[in-house]
């Protein structure tokens, strides 16, 4: 199939060339048949979507603008360590959904399926079309977790709290 250019898919190349090396492997056909795979998992279970959905944010929450760590650009949501953090709980079930259809997608790294499983989901439940890019580039260390408590914690006693601590994580993720 036609590449997915390193240019089409928005990527910037980290002094390491990883990025680029990863956009330029994974093929339009493949995103494709991984979105493919994703809607029928979704189709056949659709309770599964809105898992998807946390599964993504909760992949690409932990992202620190300041220091640039975190996000779902690694993947390391599929680590028993990150799998522990308090608001992750129950993820291991949608990491364990997503390990036949990364066998049948090698290509797509977890990191890029954990994201577009999202997508999908949000569209396949009626959502809108949400843009996407591959290219991310799985770590194969658990050094690489970030800290438990970088997500929004569920109830902090007080709505002033509540708000406040959501301000504070969405503050973190550069949204100022």
């Amino acid at each position: 199939g036609v590449l997915l250019s390193f240019a089409a898919a928005g990527l910037a190349l980290g002094g390491d060339g990883k990025k680029a090396l990863a956009a330029e492997k994974v093929t339009a056909d493949a995103v494709g048949k991984a979105r493919a795979d994703l809607a029928k998992l979704i189709k056949a279970d659709v309770d599964k979507g809105p898992t998807l959905v946390r599964l993504a944010w909760h992949s690409s929450g932990t992202y620190e603008k300041m220091s640039k760590t975190g996000g779902s650009g690694q993947g390391t949501i599929r680590f028993k360590e990150e799998l522990a953090h308090g608001g992750n709980a129950g993820l291991d079930k949608a990491v364990a959904w997503l390990e036949p259809l990364k066998e049948a997608n090698p290509s797509i790294s977890y990191a890029d399926l954990y994201t577009l499983g999202g997508v999908v989901a949000i569209r396949i439940l009626g959502g809108p079309e949400v843009p996407w890019r591959a290219g991310r580039v799985d770590s194969m260390s658990p050094s690489d977790v970030t800290p438990d408590g970088r997500l929004p914690g569920a109830d902090n006693g007080s709505y002033e709290k509540d708000s406040g601590h959501l301000r504070e994580v969405f503050y973190r993720m550069g949204f100022d």
